[in-house]
Order: structure tokens, then C-alpha cells, then sequence
């Protein structure tokens, strides 16, 4: 039977607090991003996020890492869903990335960037966590970046409002 008690309640109420933390930190290195077309904002953000994951284990799952993950996959997907018509948003997107950024970060997002085209496109993704190092989180800002720039009128909120604004 399932627990459902006081401590889950608060439990559910603590991750959800957590996840609009770290969707305000990487909002903010959206709108970073976007207004000074360099890739360090995210890497800064992200870097502060995933401070505490030092302290943990290698056995367990590094917390920041993961739900910075997590809430960059809930944008890129809501986003994937929301531009369903727009046949070429992988194109554009990268392509922005590479004007905006440089075609070394172009480079990059093309490894990160699969799961805007189609769902499976995660499993293609993660193959690349190891070697993209830091910038593979980095590089899922960069193309929310883009695409807030592409479809969102430049409102780093965009992404995140499509998710519901968590």
C-alpha cells in the first residue's frame, strides 16, 4: 500500500519548491544569454547549480545536475510539442546558436539538441553526456535560448510558460 502521509506531502511540496529554483536560475541565464550572445551565462548558472553535487557520492545521482536536467527537459519537450508545425525549428535553432554564439557552440548543441525533433531523440542525447563535459546542460540552455529568440519574442520565460510556468 502506498504512503501517502503528512511527510509526502511535504516531501512533493520541497521538490516542487527546488524545481522553481532552479527554473528561476536557468531562466535567468536565458535572459543572460540572450542579451549578451555569449555561452558563459548558462555555464555560470549551471556551475552554481550544480555546487552541491561534490558532496555527494557517486553511487547516488547528483542532485543539481539532475533536476537542472530535468527542468531543461520539461522546456525543450513543451517546446518540441508547442512548435510540432514548425518542421525546421532544429535548423533554426541551431542555426541562431551558431550566429549568436559561434559555430563552436552550434557544434555542440547539434549532440544536445535531438529531443526537440522527436521524443527518442533523449536516448540519442544521452550518449553524449560524458563527452560534452559542463556544456552539455549548457548547451540545452543555448537552444532554449534560440528558440525563446526564434518563437518566444525574446521572453526568456517562453520555454517555461509552455510548461506551465513552473
Amino acid at each position: 500500500m502506498a504512503r501517502t502521509g503528512r511527510a509526502d506531502q511535504q516531501d512533493d511540496a520541497e521538490l516542487r519548491g527546488a524545481y522553481r529554483i532552479v527554473a528561476d536560475e536557468l531562466e535567468q541565464a536565458v535572459r543572460d544569454t540572450l542579451s549578451s550572445h555569449e555561452p558563459d551565462p548558462a555555464r555560470l548558472a549551471l556551475r552554481k547549480l550544480t555546487a552541491i553535487d561534490a558532496d555527494f557520492p557517486d553511487s547516488e545521482a547528483p542532485p543539481g545536475w539532475s533536476l537542472a536536467f530535468l527542468v531543461l527537459a520539461d522546456w525543450i519537450d513543451a517546446a518540441r510539442i508547442a512548435l510540432e508545425a514548425e518542421t525546421d525549428r532544429v535548423d533554426r535553432a541551431l542555426d541562431w546558436i551558431g550566429t549568436n554564439l559561434g559555430p563552436r557552440y552550434r557544434s555542440r548543441a547539434r549532440y544536445t539538441i535531438p529531443p526537440l525533433q522527436t521524443l527518442e531523440g533523449a536516448q540519442e542525447t544521452s550518449h553524449f553526456i560524458d563527452a560534452l563535459g559542463d556544456d552539455f546542460l549548457a548547451s540545452l540552455v543555448w537552444t532554449i535560448a534560440a528558440l525563446s529568440a526564434l518563437y518566444g519574442d525574446d521572453d526568456a520565460g517562453w520555454a517555461r510558460a509552455l510548461h506551465g510556468g513552473d
